[in-house]
């Protein structure tokens, strides 16, 4: 009788055209509006390089988070660690090309909002970023640290003053989106952008020098353990979160098919996580207490006219400690340990 029921059950959700996948029942229904979704996303006509990119780089990242977790070994050995941000890289400048048609004179990015539209020149900036973060992956890396150790020039100019370079892009401004938090965001929104957004601006003074400069600093003078990259790599994995795929969370919401404040919250955490791979390597900060004293001074000297000259000067400080070029009794007064 059991049997019988147990068959008539499953002859009658089967008649309602359901499939069956781990023993879950998941209606044709959904799986025509998840394939049309795809569809919608990433294989229509229009915009079919940046679209076939952007899928690319998400299986990509799927890959990279797997492999980090269940076998690191494979993953720090695999392609992925230049592929996935390379991807990111050529994603950024297919959008450069696609999106040609978005607001050129905006000083605000458009992107801390519940309406409006990405500025051009944040997508612009976007593609600087996205190289600045290619470069770690490469550096962190036994394959490619010796490579780019002894080619002086890649090796001093994106460790000591890659924002030199970064005058070549166009610069948004997030004083811009505050100022302008009345014009552009919708009454009930508009305390929570603003927080958002000065929390955000706080995030990118630390995220510049401290993920930036400080982990740069660290791998120039070879102080990384193998733990201490280990959890680096997660801190990457986030970070490429924060820069790539938060462009696709925009186009989710200009799309409409998740909320405006999901679409930030969701970036914020993404920025917010790599808190977590600093937990774990805290005390770098203290062994390296010279590299975390002059990192400090250079967020001091940020908003001055001093912030360029004085990363020439650490560039010039660290080659010669680097390469023995300073007295010893010169370096116990600017440098914890000899090399």
């Amino acid at each position: 009788m059991s049997a019988t029921t147990d068959e008539c059950k499953s002859s009658s959700l089967r008649n309602e055209n359901s499939i069956f996948l781990y023993d879950v029942p998941i209606t044709v229904q959904k799986v025509s509006k998840a394939v049309t979704f795809l569809f919608h996303l990433f294989f229509q006509r229009k915009f079919i390089v940046h679209r076939l990119t952007g899928l690319a780089y998400l299986v990509q990242y799927a890959m990279a988070l797997y492999l980090y977790f269940k076998n690191y070994e494979l993953f720090k050995n695999s392609c992925l660690i230049w592929s996935l941000p390379l991807t990111g890289l050529l994603q950024s400048i297919t959008a450069i090309f696609t999106f040609t048609f978005l607001p050129k004179n905006k000083l605000d990015s458009g992107y801390y909002t519940d309406r409006g539209l990405l500025s051009y020149a944040f997508i612009l900036e976007n593609s600087f970023f996205s190289g600045i973060l290619l470069f770690p992956w490469l550096y962190y890396s036994d394959r490619f640290y010796s490579f780019i150790s002894s080619s002086i020039i890649i090796d001093n100019i994106v460790v000591f003053i890659p924002y030199i370079p970064r005058m070549l892009w166009p610069k948004t401004q997030l004083r811009e989106s505050l100022k302008n938090a009345s014009k552009i965001k919708t009454k009930s929104s508009r305390i929570f952008y603003l927080f958002i957004t000065t929390m955000t601006k706080v995030f990118y003074i630390w995220a510049k020098h401290y993920i930036g400069y400080f982990l740069n600093y660290i791998r120039f003078l070879n102080r990384a353990t193998d733990e201490q990259i280990y959890h680096i790599y997660l801190l990457l994995i986030f970070s490429a979160f924060a820069t790539t795929i938060s462009i696709f969370l925009h186009t989710l919401k200009f799309k409409g098919y998740i909320a405006p404040k999901t679409s930030v919250m969701l970036y914020v955490i993404s920025y917010l996580a790599t808190f977590y791979s600093f937990i774990q390597i805290r005390e770098v900060f203290i062994v390296n207490l010279d590299i975390t004293f002059y990192v400090l001074i250079g967020l001091v000297l940020n908003f001055t006219r001093f912030q360029h000259p004085y990363q020439f000067c650490l560039m010039i400080l660290f080659n010669l400690f680097k390469h023995n070029g300073l007295p010893a009794n010169v370096i116990q007064y600017l440098f914890l340990t000899t090399r």
